[in-house]
């Protein structure tokens, strides 16, 4: 599932985090410590968010509300040390409220009691399929994923191609339009590829932080380039003398790919 924690306490967001992943081992978490910056966030759907209440700039409580009004169905869970808010909270429909110091049980019980149920296709939602091999691709939901502009698309391809290395916006600039000058359209693509993976449920595949974009989680996405770099037998099965052959940048790769495809048939 699907877990947002939204806790300006950075330890005590890192500890429900632990106690997430005890519970369930595949859980995806986003940890937030500044309300403000969750807003951002909340383009991503989560399954069941766990909200402090006491926060600067925005409590808890303001913070689901704002929350409910885009998604009318999902499950909040308050952990805090504040119990004068428990009757606002359960206005909201609050699955439940605990008080802090919260243990791994009181979670595990406010997990199999959420106020709505996550069906299997709820959880499976965001799977992320990409082909590299040929033409690139993308599907999410096996369904292709359009973005506003084409170059989005190549932004995308770019950041695979790099396998969650930490790139500027000059060398994606230099790559993607070989000259400079085109910083205002490279932000905009940027916003386009986070908009539009965080509509689909899978904004945190992204790192963008400090002028620095790429890709993280890579564990999350299914593609046949990273399967060939983990030198699996499946994995070389899949190149067939095409890499990304829309983008030029691509050439050197689809070169190295070709030469050791040579080398494994002696």
């Amino acid at each position: 599932m699907k877990y947002l924690v939204l806790d300006d306490e950075i330890l005590a967001g890192e500890y429900l985090k632990s106690l997430l992943l005890e519970i369930d081992k595949t859980a995806e978490i986003v940890v937030v410590n500044n309300p403000i910056q969750a807003l951002e966030s909340i383009k991503q759907q989560f399954n069941v968010c766990f909200i402090d209440i006491q926060m600067p700039g925005l409590n808890g409580i303001e913070f689901a509300t704002r929350l409910k009004k885009i998604y009318s169905k999902i499950n909040f869970i308050f952990v805090t040390g504040d119990s004068n808010f428990m009757g606002e909270a359960f206005k909201l429909d609050a699955s439940d409220y605990i008080m802090k110091p919260v243990d791994i049980e009181q979670i595990r019980h406010a997990l199999e009691n959420l106020r709505y149920s996550v069906s299997k296709d709820e959880i499976k939602k965001g799977r992320i399929e990409i082909t590299c091999f040929g033409n690139f691709d993308v599907l999410i939901d096996k369904k292709p994923v359009k973005f506003k502009f084409e170059k989005t698309k190549e932004l995308l391809a770019y950041l695979v191609h790099r396998r969650g290395a930490r790139c500027t916006a000059k060398e994606i600039i230099a790559n993607l339009w070989e000259e400079d000058g085109h910083d205002s359209y490279y932000r905009m693509l940027k916003k386009d590829l986070q908009d539009v993976l965080n509509e689909l449920g899978c904004g945190n595949i992204i790192y963008s932080e400090r002028g620095q974009i790429g890709l993280s989680r890579l564990e999350d996405i299914q593609c046949d380039y990273f399967k060939w770099r983990e030198n699996s037998v499946e994995g070389k099965k899949l190149y067939h003398g095409e890499y990304m052959s829309q983008y030029s940048w691509g050439q050197e790769i689809n070169a190295f790919l070709d030469m050791e495809k040579y080398q494994n048939k002696d």
